[in-house]
């Protein structure tokens, strides 16, 4: 059996989180941070902010704990906010505070010592863009102390926090606490600033401080990835495919003999999955709602790889030119097909090539990407884009837009922006282009199995490639550095330096837009905060370009994905939304729902874009889309109530906000 867990394809899918909470109480444990604060008493804050993100000290009820504190006349860090907006205070520092320290150490504590001393964070990073939605991040820095306090500000939103770290150098952010700032977060014009001080006997350190943002929503879907070390109940030995629901912790969701090559449909609705060693790939039909182990509807060849069309109906299978990630082991023909997923038949089709390798579709089914072996048929050597109809099953229009000019790297894993105007791929040096099983089960320098820092350690880094120009940049924020010229100089912002690089792997992206950006997922070896080098999930905002060109890297800071099994060697988290609702089903978007429109009777008005529940139905009355609703092109979606306000624009079927960067 262990021999069948080696052999068996890489593989995983992805694509959200779920729906924040609403800004209302606090209360509970907060993970990894002692008791959270308690609910609900209200006051008014007669005191006013300072500094340019309010590092002032006018809180006028300080001494309790938990305060959900209303304050109409803040100014300095919360800013000019709109007459409507009443900006919310929790105090976690009074005589009840979690860390259970006196009024003294708290005192001292908060204070600090006017610098940052030996705290250096180490995750967050300066910079990221986090979704709402997810599990609270843990907040991790290198220089111990007995206590910690967080401070977290933004316009409309303050915390104070006097927390005992759940280890060393380790908070979790509470949970409700971080519901409650993404619930109030105004996007990319709204950074956060946090500020950790320790508390080490009498003895304060601090503040360190760095900035994050919180987009203006959710990203839709669940997270799908691979694992071959799980621990979760109700695995197999061999891979696995798990899940990650929206919002909570991974699960176990295909678990049969050795399938943990898998891909998903644009659409949640189907699923392609490994059936064992030499067993092609079954089809499965995902429903909403469905529980693990769907039902296998039919088996086709080479699906391990394969290419889903959005709707799940039928898919490009992987060449077999290229042994991918060892997919040669699990059936034939070599040549890339068209497959019916509901019986595994062949779909006469013209114009698909047949050494197509690692193949995907863009989002709208209107594009089809694909690795190109190179004359060797030993590594790939470019990737192409074709046009593909979905009603006569033609490829036409090929163009060869890279070609690889490293003799010793190779372009892998094309993956369309939903705007079908950018392809994410990966650039390695990886003989299979999986990332050499790096950091998964283990193995020594040169072995498949090889861990990051030993002498076998394939590279591999995320590029951005322009579809209108061919032109093609690393996305350098992503990969750790600053900006591509840093990349170029090996000049990295990650706080372990070049133990941190090259060993990215796997990109994907989610399906359709959010909060103003595409979400790109990729697992990564890198230091997880102080927890050691891991290969684990992470995700990162890029910036939806307005004219389309993506030829400039427009990546921020990456995010480490919450929810996944930690230490079990994670890998390609692949995006995909939730199989559609039906009419009369709950929603909190038309993303939700099979008619792509969600109803809300009686809709607030809200400048924070927070998600209401509705019905999935039809608008009673004709209107314009609104973000997240079904169209078919730019006009379909209403335009911003002022000139000022972010536009829509029609993005994969669905209005997206697009900030003019």
């Amino acid at each position: 059996m262990q021999v069948r867990a080696l052999v068996c394809c890489l593989l995983v899918a992805i694509a959200g989180f779920g729906c924040s909470a609403d800004a209302a109480s606090h209360s509970g444990t907060a993970p990894g941070g002692g008791a959270a604060s308690t609910a609900g008493t209200t006051q008014t804050n007669g005191g006013t902010t300072g500094g340019s993100f309010g590092n002032g000290n006018g809180n006028g009820n300080a001494g309790v704990s938990g305060m959900l504190q209303n304050m109409p006349g803040v100014d300095g860090g919360m800013g000019t906010l709109p007459g409507s907006v009443t900006p919310i205070s929790i105090d976690a520092c009074g005589a009840m505070n979690p860390a259970g320290i006196s009024t003294m150490q708290v005192q001292t504590l908060m204070a600090g010592s006017g610098n940052p001393g030996a705290i250096k964070v180490l995750y967050p990073y300066e910079g990221t863009v986090f979704p709402r939605g997810m599990i609270s991040p843990m907040l991790m820095w290198d220089g111990g102390g007995d206590f910690v306090y967080v401070h977290i500000k933004s316009k409309a939103f303050e915390y104070k926090g006097c927390l005992k770290p759940s280890m060393p150098g380790q908070i979790q952010i509470p949970q409700d606490v971080w519901d409650q700032a993404a619930a109030r977060t105004y996007g990319p014009t709204d950074p956060y600033l946090f500020e950790v001080s320790t508390l080490t006997g009498s003895a304060a350190t601090g503040p360190a401080t760095f900035h994050i943002m919180i987009a203006q929503a959710t990203i839709k879907g669940s997270i799908y990835y691979n694992s071959y070390s799980s621990k979760l109940p109700g695995v197999t030995i061999g891979g696995n495919v798990l899940r990650i629901p929206a919002g909570k912790p991974a699960e176990a969701f295909e678990s049969r003999e050795c399938n943990g090559c898998h891909s998903v449909s644009a659409d949640g609705s189907r699923l392609l999955t490994q059936r064992g060693i030499g067993g092609g790939a079954g089809s499965a039909v995902l429903m909403s709602g469905g529980g693990p182990n769907p039902a296998i509807v039919a088996d086709g060849t080479r699906g391990s790889f394969g290419a889903p069309y959005p709707d799940g109906s039928k898919y490009i299978s992987n060449s077999g030119a290229v042994n991918v990630a060892r997919s040669n082991i699990t059936s034939s023909p070599a040549d890339s097909i068209l497959i019916d997923t509901n019986n595994g038949m062949t779909i006469p089709s013209m114009g698909i090539p047949a050494n197509a390798i690692m193949p995907m579709f863009s989002p709208s089914g209107a594009f089809f990407a694909f690795a190109v072996p190179d004359s060797t048929n030993m590594k790939s050597g470019g990737i192409s884009v074709m046009a593909f109809d979905n009603k006569t099953n033609a490829a036409t229009g090929r163009r060869d837009l890279y070609k690889e000019s490293d003799a010793a790297k190779m372009p892998a894993w094309p993956f369309f922006l939903p705007d079908d105007k950018g392809i994410v791929f990966l650039h390695t040096d990886s003989a299979d282009f999986s990332g050499g099983a790096a950091g998964i089960l283990g193995g020594g320098a040169g072995s498949i199995f090889a861990l990051a820092g030993s002498a076998g350690t394939p590279f591999g880094e995320l590029q951005l490639l322009d579809i209108t120009s061919g032109k093609s940049t690393v996305l350098a924020q992503a990969m750790g550095y600053k900006t591509p010229a840093d990349a170029a100089s090996g000049t990295t912002y990650l706080p372990f330096g070049a133990e941190d690089l090259h060993h990215n792997y796997y990109p994907t992206v989610s399906p359709v837009a959010a909060g103003g950006f595409f979400w790109v997922f990729f697992d990564s070896y890198r230091h997880y905060g102080n927890m050691g080098l891991q290969r684990q999930l992470w995700g990162v905002a890029v910036d939806i370009a307005a004219n389309g060109d993506y030829t400039v890297d427009r990546s921020h800071p990456p995010f480490y994905l919450q929810g996944q099994e930690f230490g079990t060697g994670n890998h390609r988290a692949f995006a995909a939304l939730d199989p559609c609702k039906k009419q009369g089903d709950s929603c909190t978007s038309g993303i939700d729902c099979c008619g792509g429109f969600c109803y809300v009777p009686t809709p607030t008005s809200s400048e924070f874009k927070v998600e209401q529940k509705g019905t999935c139905d039809m608008p009673k009355v004709p209107t314009c889309s609104k973000t997240d609703e079904h169209c078919v092109t730019a006009a379909d979606c209403c335009s911003p109530k002022d000139a000022s306000q972010p536009k829509n624009s029609c993005i994969g079927g669905y209005c997206a906000v697009v900030v003019v960067q």
